[in-house]
């Protein structure tokens, strides 16, 4: 079992962010039998799933020594949603991709780039990568939206129809460059 590799917790300017725990099943359930948030995410799931789901992410940290978040919004205490990065196999190949879904509530408010710039410097300050993905479904278009205002680049479409997935990445090179242009990136988060 590795140690944490990411930090327990940490905060963005407005998020707060707290390594996932069978604590938060009752909202992650919620969020998974919501049809909105769900409906770009391969449709609803239940409670034994969200069980599950939980499971394998509180076994993915003791695996890996990273994961999924749960996050609150720092000025209310009102939980807005889960994000993290998580190892993603596809095609046979291993993946460090970053993952996020937000409370409808919470669309439209910038907290999935907030969150996604965060991760992307934990990233690739923290772990052993030159490469950081993300996958949306073709339909997500706020999804790329987010990818791209973080400096992600598309590289492939997968899948048919409604199933078609674009995944998106930055190397680590790039998203150095990001950071030396904008200033410390990770200089608003703190464990």
């Amino acid at each position: 079992m590795p140690s944490a590799l990411l930090p327990e917790s940490f905060v963005t300017r407005r998020l707060r962010a707290e390594r996932m725990s069978q604590t938060h099943l009752p909202f992650l359930t919620a969020m998974h039998a919501d049809a909105a948030l769900m409906a770009t995410m391969g449709g609803t799931r239940d409670a034994t799933a969200s069980r599950r789901y939980v499971e394998h992410n509180l076994l993915h940290w003791a695996e890996h020594g990273y994961g999924m978040y749960v996050l609150t919004e720092r000025d209310s205490g009102a939980l807005a949603g889960r994000a993290g990065l998580k190892l993603a196999l596809a095609d046979g190949i291993e993946r460090v991709e970053v993952a996020y879904a937000f409370t409808p509530a919470c669309w439209g408010r910038g907290y999935a780039s907030e969150t996604t710039r965060a991760l992307l410097a934990l990233g690739f300050e923290h772990l052993p990568v030159d490469v950081l993905c993300a996958v949306a479904i073709q339909a997500n278009a706020a999804s790329m939206r987010v990818m791209e205002k973080c400096g992600m680049r598309w590289i492939e479409t997968t899948g048919e129809g409604e199933a078609r997935k674009l995944r998106y990445e930055i190397r680590r090179r790039q998203w150095q460059a990001l950071a030396d242009e904008a200033g410390p990136i990770g200089a608003n988060m703190r464990s």
